[in-house]
Order: structure tokens, then C-alpha cells, then sequence
């Protein structure tokens, strides 16, 4: 167990709860704590990706007593720490228990490096012995855990009032998470499949579901990401031996070839030659580029290519991959990368402006009656679009700047307002879109005029009605 935290007055200045929590989980974001987990566990303690998953939980600080005001949080109430579960298979590792609790030291680090306002007095490791005995630090081991959910909810649900008995600090912080949009809870997709997994397993014991098989009972091949063999009832690969299918299901070959002949085709189209150029594997195209590789991956090209200009080619992959906090899906481009694979070569074409094939080219089309027409580019003919609204202000004196004591009055509804688009719209509403008929019904009342101790005695004339000025 991992707790992150943060100062709420860092450098002697208030933070908002609300800037405190999002510089906690900013900071566990990727690129930050979650990777330097991530890379803790697969490359530092040898663990599959499967082996491993963690259960992120927030919490505001201790609450007290309900019922005891003198037992609340005073000041730091409403501010946020983060529970990190990380649940592992310790078999997998050559690490003996106790030593792995030093291993999780470079997480801690990691947040506290990224998380501008947490501070080392709040994640002091240095004083703990023996993790497996200190469970109140910020490293913590508990080797009896078992199921992973029913820890997690002991340790971090103690919360059994109903929501509106529970003390007031709770609903405040819970409502600043609301406000911010930001998600108390966060799973790995091992975790998730874990508790989809367990999921299947209820359902199969409840006779109300109609499940009356347990999960994997059945299995069937999935293509997407992630495991191939998952479960056929719930789709999660959890405890699943993936050996059990040895690849997809082979097509349906006649039912390919009754297709093939109800689409006229005697063969199937031949794959793409990989040789051939963008032009040739694309013929109708009048303009095409290829990049070669995705931004992400170029990305990747360049710090390892940075890395290896600085630290030498006599790294390993498992090693690169942890210092540069690389996604290990990408470890067989970052393999080729430091094999010396040369970047993909970029390729465009451009028909667009070619010499016309027959020597001419269509200028205009010219009918009977000796109109002439501009040829179609097979596209969509673009023309100017006159909006309503628009189109009235601007040939209207709602136009005009409005004075000090001037107000917009529409002469139909009786509408009054300083704002020219809710005049115009009214008027749009009411079936006016031509703005002589709009501007006769326009009416501007000039305060000033009738009020003797102001300097103006006549209404402006850009305010006039065309007949009266």
C-alpha cells in the first residue's frame, strides 16, 4: 500500500483544495508515478504485466467523529491523499519479500520529484525498518492479502453512515470532486479484469441470472488488445490459461467463396506488394502523403536516438525502456530502434496539376442560349451564406453604436435592450429578414433628448429613420 499526499501550504502559501488534489493526480498521471509503478514492478522486481495491478482510491483526511467536533480535521480538511493497492503475485519474483518494499522507495521518490507542493517530511521512508511490520508509513506490505477487492474495501471503505449523516468535511470534498471533474477511483486493466472475472463467477452461483456456467468454463479467441483467450461469458482473460487455444478459428472458406461469387469476384484481391510506391498502390488518388511512422512512435525514435547519444549503443532494452518511462507495447519498435532501423522515408503525390492528356483543358460550358458556366470540380459549388441575424444588423441601424441614454426598441413586440442581436433575432423570429422593413419597425429611444439637463436636444441622425433625416 502507497499513500500520496501533498502539503496544503507549500512554501507558506494556502493551496485551494481543489489545486491541492489536481497536483496530486496530475502527478500519478502517465509520465509520472504510474510509470515509474509500472517500471518498479516489470523491470526492477521481473514481473509479467499480468502479475501485477494496482487500485488507486483517494481520500480526504481523517475525518474524526461525526458527532465529536473536537475530533475534526481543522485545517486540513477537505484536502486529499491517494491510496495506491498495488496487488502482486510475490512468487514471480526472485525478490524476497522484504526487499521489495525498498523497491517501491523510487515510486514515492517519483511523486514527490513531480508533485510541485508534496514535500519528503510527508513521505519520510527513512525511519521504517521492516515494511511488513510498519503499516503506518507510506510504504506498507501486507503478505496475507488474498482477494485483492475485499482488502481494498476494508481498508479504505470505512465509511458506513448514509450519505447525509456523514460529517459535513466528507460531503465537501466529495463535492469538489464533483466540481472538478475528477475520478476518486482508478483501476489497472488487470484489476479490472479481476473483478470482471469475479463478477462472472456471482453470476453463475445466482440461479436468477440464467449464467450457468463459471468463468472460463468456456473460452472463445479474442483479436482485440490485450490476452487472446478470454472468457466467453464476460470477455476477461483472468486466471484464463492461454494456452488452451492455440490461435483464431480458421474462416469459413465456403461461405468466403459464395460471397466472392455473389460480389462477381472469381478470386480474392491480391495483398498489396510492399515494394510498390504510394502512387502505384493508390492510382485514383489526386494527392496522398505517408509519414512512414505515427508521431508516438517518432517521438520514441528520438529520445532513445538522444539517449543513446549521450549514454553510448551498449544499453539494454529492459534498461532504456525504465529510464525513458517507455510503454512496454512499444519495446519491439524501441528493439528495432536499437538495432539501427532507419526511420520509414516519407512519400507524397500530388496530380492535382498535371498537362491536360489531350492537349486542351475545360475552361467554361457555354449552353444554348449562350450562357456561360463555370465547369464543376465534382465537388460542392462554395457560394457566400447570409445568416439572418447578421445580415440584419448589418443593414440596419442596429449597426450603429449606440450613445449614452440610447436604447434599441423593436416597434412590433415592444421589446427593449442595448443588445443589437436579440433585437435583429426577435425580428427574425417574427418572419422580418428584410432589413427595410426591419429598419422601419426599428425604433431607438433617446433618453437625452427629453431630459433638459443633458447636452443633447435632438436624436442623432444616424439614429433617424431614413425618411426623417
Amino acid at each position: 500500500m502507497l499513500t500520496l499526499t501533498a502539503s496544503s501550504v507549500p512554501d507558506g502559501d494556502r493551496l485551494s483544495p481543489v489545486d491541492h488534489l489536481d497536483a496530486i493526480h496530475d502527478a500519478f498521471s502517465y509520465g509520472g508515478v504510474r510509470d515509474t509503478l509500472r517500471n518498479t514492478l516489470e523491470y526492477h522486481l521481473g514481473l509479467d504485466s499480468d502479475d501485477w495491478g494496482y487500485w488507486l482510491q483517494a481520500e480526504p483526511h481523517g475525518m474524526g467523529s461525526a458527532a465529536d467536533d473536537g475530533e475534526r480535521t481543522g485545517m486540513n480538511a477537505c484536502y486529499t491523499h491517494l491510496h495506491v493497492g498495488v496487488y502482486f503475485d510475490a512468487a514471480a519474483t526472485s525478490l524476497d519479500l522484504r526487499s521489495v518494499g525498498s523497491e517501491f522507495e523510487r515510486v514515492i521518490d517519483k511523486h514527490v520529484a513531480e508533485c510541485d507542493s508534496a514535500g519528503v517530511g510527508g513521505h519520510d521512508y527513512t525511519s521504517v525498518d521492516d515494511y511488513l511490520a510498519d503499516d503506518t508509513g507510506c510504504i506498507s506490505l501486507n503478505a496475507d492479502v488474498q482477494n485483492l477487492g475485499s482488502y481494498l474495501a476494508a481498508y479504505m471503505g470505512g465509511y458506513t453512515e448514509e450519505l447525509l449523516d456523514k460529517p459535513i468535511e466528507y460531503l465537501a470534498w466529495g463535492a469538489l470532486y464533483w466540481s472538478a471533474a475528477r475520478r476518486r477511483t482508478s483501476r489497472s486493466q488487470t484489476v479490472n479484469q479481476a473483478i470482471c472475472a469475479d463478477r462472472c463467477e456471482q453470476r453463475a452461483e445466482n440461479e436468477e441470472t440464467g449464467q450457468v456456467d463459471p468463468h472460463g468454463e468456456r473460452i472463445r479467441w479474442d483479436d482485440g488488445h490485450g490476452a487472446d483467450v478470454v472468457c466467453s461469458c464476460c470477455g476477461s482473460p483472468w486466471t484464463i490459461d492461454q494456452d488452451r487455444l492455440d490461435g483464431p478459428p480458421e474462416p469459413e472458406t465456403a461461405l468466403d467463396d459464395d460471397l466472392r461469387w455473389a460480389a462477381g469476384a472469381t478470386a480474392p484481391p491480391p495483398n498489396p506488394e510492399p515494394d510498390r510506391s504510394l502512387a502505384e498502390r493508390w492510382p485514383s488518388a489526386d494527392s496522398a502523403w505517408s509519414y512512414g511512422e505515427s508521431p508516438r512512435k517518432a517521438l520514441i525514435r528520438e529520445r532513445v536516438q538522444g539517449y543513446l547519444d549521450v549514454h553510448g549503443q551498449d544499453v539494454s532494452l529492459p534498461s532504456i525502456l525504465a529510464h525513458l518511462n517507455i510503454d512496454p507495447s512499444y519495446k519491439e519498435f524501441v528493439g528495432e530502434v536499437l538495432n539501427g532501423t532507419e526511420q520509414p522515408e516519407s512519400e507524397s503525390i500530388d496530380r492535382r496539376r498535371r498537362e491536360p492528356q489531350f492537349g486542351y483543358e475545360l475552361k467554361a460550358i457555354v449552353d444554348a442560349d449562350g450562357n456561360e458556366h463555370q465547369p464543376g470540380g465534382g465537388g460542392v459549388d462554395m457560394v457566400q451564406l447570409e445568416l439572418p441575424v447578421a445580415y440584419i444588423i448589418e443593414n440596419t441601424r442596429l449597426a450603429n453604436d449606440l450613445a449614452q441614454g440610447e436604447i434599441f426598441r423593436n416597434g412590433r413586440t415592444g421589446v427593449a435592450t442595448h443588445d443589437p442581436e436579440t433585437i435583429a433575432r426577435g425580428f427574425v423570429n417574427n418572419g422580418i429578414t428584410d432589413p427595410d422593413v426591419a429598419d422601419r419597425l426599428l425604433i431607438v429611444d433617446d433618453y437625452h433628448v427629453s431630459n433638459p439637463d443633458m447636452d443633447r436636444d435632438e436624436p442623432r441622425p444616424c439614429m433617424l429613420p431614413l425618411d426623417e433625416r
